[in-house]
């Protein structure tokens, strides 16, 4: 480079010395620049595709912890809800028991049909059968739904809703401490799916 300097200012003496910037701007300065396109792109494909399939084994890997996860929280809801469930009829019948005495007390008399429809409508308004019903058909579709895979966020965000909603009308039909326990766990455990919930696509 520098001979070639010497010869430019040789014949033109008036010429300013090369800069550095230019010396690098020269066509073929760093070797040769012919790239064959085809095998840079074909190269750069293969390293995206590569990036890629990683990146995707890696949101399965995630994606089946956290599906085991939530299928625990499942396990543990229902196991819940199987150990309060016999105890339930029994614990409303007392309570009645309890409320038509009250009612007798306050009214005067056991025969009264005051009495028998107070106790009734209070009967109806303490059943928690239809919730635990519910409890059940969305948690078996929370399964199902985590069985058949795919961009399933959506879908479980709605029925997370669907199983607090449920637990929250189970808490405030409650009139036995083990119903309210029980109501309590299950938004605990709901909570906790929501969570991971919240990590799915």
């Amino acid at each position: 480079m520098a001979a070639l300097d010497r010869q430019v200012r040789a014949g033109l003496p008036d010429a300013r010395a090369l800069g550095v910037g230019e010396v690098l701007r020269w066509p073929g300065i760093f070797g040769d620049e012919s790239i064959d396109q085809e095998a840079l792109l074909s190269a750069t494909l293969a390293v995206a595709r590569e990036a890629l399939d990683d990146f995707v084994a890696s949101r399965g890997r995630e994606g089946e912890k956290l599906k085991a996860i939530i299928l625990e929280r499942l396990a543990r809801m229902r196991e819940r809800v199987e150990q309060v469930a016999p105890h339930i009829p029994a614990a409303q019948q007392a309570f009645q028991e309890k409320l038509k005495q009250r009612l007798v007390d306050a009214i005067g008399s056991a025969d009264d049909e005051r009495v028998r429809q107070e106790v009734v409508v209070f009967a109806a308004r303490i059943d928690v059968a239809e919730e635990l019903a519910r409890l059940a058909t969305h948690m078996d579709e929370v399964e199902r739904v985590l069985k058949q895979g795919g961009a399933v966020g959506k879908r479980l965000d709605f029925l997370m809703q669907e199983l607090n909603r449920e637990a929250n009308t189970l808490g405030s039909k409650s009139v036995v401490s083990e119903v309210s326990q029980t109501a309590m766990d299950l938004k605990l455990l709901i909570e906790q799916m929501r969570e991971q919930v919240q990590n799915l696509e």
